[in-house]
């Protein structure tokens, strides 16, 4: 609890002197909205509405058009209803320009869809269909880490096997390395960097019993979140680590996701609970030097933002919903 007091104290001071939020441009807040992510462009944004009563729960794809002004369905709740098994919905958007817009679609039992949807014809031009399992293959970077050190292996164990089960966890990849955990068993759980340029392994964190929940490369600085009841934010910065921050979590539930990155600064989510979840997601910018909170939300669901047309998006708990507000970034 201790630990706790001080991170939301800590964020209320630091949220005082170092404002990023301007003038509030758009909002909805009716409904229960999730993952809103940015064209390219920054002129649309797309969101999920999460649908749900005593038969289920369903979705539809909304698109904001923030130079209109204008709410458009891009997938109404009756087309969307044909991939649920038990419920449909929503769990990533990837925009291919501001043309098309890639969804996946769970089913609510252990299979998805991913459907492209054209913007122009308003209509599904795609359909492919994924199911549990297939994603049981041996990424190529495990073969070129196994070359390197193949002694991380146990007897009998292929260095790529071990390497694979890794690199299927979060990672962070820079310029000829990456950081991972092996998660192996039989094998350390501590956070290493691995050259891919030659053979140089370095032990950054010793880790019994937590997990890497994700990070990111800027400038000369890698920084990277770990922990197991208490997830760490770590600068490390010229082989020196940092500890930049410390939040109490539920062991091996967290991860770290970037929003976008511009130059030295990073803007990212500490993801702490189920898109479901009621509770707080804090959002922050590391401008190269120091770590700022980006929301005084107190439960922040997920923020997307689009650094080039100072916008930010952020979905938050309002009751039992999720609601929308799109926000001006203040730069200075």
């Amino acid at each position: 609890m201790k630990a706790q007091r001080f991170f939301v104290l800590a964020l209320t001071a630091a949220t005082a002197q170092t404002p990023l939020t301007g003038r509030t441009i758009t909002q909805l807040s009716v409904g229960d909205y999730v993952l809103p992510r940015f064209s390219p462009s920054g002129r649309l944004l797309a969101v999920s509405q999460v649908l749900a009563d005593s038969a289920g729960e369903n979705t539809q794809i909304l698109i904001l058009d923030m130079r209109r002004g204008v709410l458009d369905t891009l997938l109404p709740a009756n087309a969307a209803a044909k991939y649920a098994v038990y419920k449909a919905y929503v769990s990533a958007f990837t925009w291919l320009g501001d043309t098309a817009l890639i969804a996946t679609i769970p089913d609510g039992d252990v299979d998805a869809t991913v459907v492209t949807l054209s913007l122009r014809a308003r209509r599904i031009i795609r359909e492919d269909h994924l199911e549990a399992g297939l994603d049981e293959w041996l990424p190529p970077l495990a073969d070129s880490l196994a070359r390197l050190y193949p002694e991380v292996a146990p007897l009998g164990v292929s260095p790529s096997e071990v390497f694979s089960s890794g690199l299927t966890w979060p990672t962070v990849h820079g310029r000829g390395f990456v950081l991972l955990q092996k998660r192996y068993a039989g094998v350390d759980d501590d956070v290493w960097l691995y050259r891919l340029d030659r053979r140089e392994a370095t032990r950054i964190l010793p880790l019994p019993r937590g997990s890497l929940a994700g990070g990111f490369v800027t400038g000369m600085d890698v920084i990277f979140a770990a922990g197991n009841d208490t997830l760490a934010l770590y600068r490390r910065r010229r082989g020196h680590l940092d500890v930049l921050m410390r939040i109490p979590v539920r062991p091996q539930a967290a991860s770290l996701a970037v929003r976008a990155q511009r130059g030295d600064s990073v803007w990212f989510v500490l993801n702490l609970h189920a898109s479901y979840e009621r509770g707080n997601n804090p959002a922050f910018l590391y401008n190269g030097q120091r770590l700022l909170p980006l929301a005084d939300y107190a439960e922040l669901a997920d923020f997307d933002v689009h650094p080039p047309t100072r916008r930010m998006a952020f979905v938050f708990w309002d009751g039992v919903q999720r609601h929308l507000t799109v926000k001006e970034l203040l730069t200075k």
